[in-house]
C-alpha cells in the first residue's frame, strides 16, 4: 500500500520537528501501548505531551532521524489497516543507535490516515 508507506514517511518526518507534528498523525482520541502499559490520550494535546517525552529522550541519546528498515501492511476493510515498521533510530551521521518496532492501527477519517492504536514491540 503507497499511501501507507507515505503516511509513515511523513510520521517519521514528524520526529524531526516538533510533538505537535507528530500528534496530528493520531487520532484525537488514540491509545498508545508501551511495555505492557496502555495510555488513553484523550486530546491531541495529550498525544503531544507523550510525544515531548519521547522525543526528549531520543535527542538525549543523539537522535537525529527515522529510517524504516521494514514496513508492513494489511488491510482491515475500506478504511482501515494494520501497518508493523521496524525503525531504525539515527544519528547525525546516520549511525544507528537503537531499533523498535511498532504496530499502528490506522483509520481513515475525514480523507487521512490517523494512528487510533500504537502498539510497541517487546524486545
Amino acid at each position: 500500500m503507497n499511501e501507507i508507506r507515505r503516511f509513515c514517511d511523513g510520521y517519521n518526518a514528524a520526529f524531526e520537528t516538533t510533538p505537535a507534528a507528530i500528534a496530528e498523525f493520531y487520532g484525537a482520541g488514540c491509545i498508545t501501548a508501551r511495555m505492557g502499559v496502555a495510555t488513553l490520550n484523550t486530546t491531541r494535546q495529550d498525544t503531544a505531551d507523550l510525544f515531548a517525552s519521547v522525543l526528549e529522550k531520543y535527542r538525549g541519546m543523539g537522535f537525529a532521524r527515522g529510517e524504516i528498515v521494514k514496513l508492513e501492511s494489511w488491510p482491515l476493510g475500506v478504511n482501515s489497516c494494520i501497518a508493523t515498521v521496524h525503525w531504525a533510530h539515527q544519528d547525525d551521521a546516520g549511525k544507528t543507535l537503537a531499533e523498535s518496532t511498532f504496530s499502528y492501527n490506522l483509520y481513515r477519517i475525514e480523507g487521512d490516515w490517523k494512528i487510533l492504536l500504537q502498539t510497541r514491540h517487546d524486545t
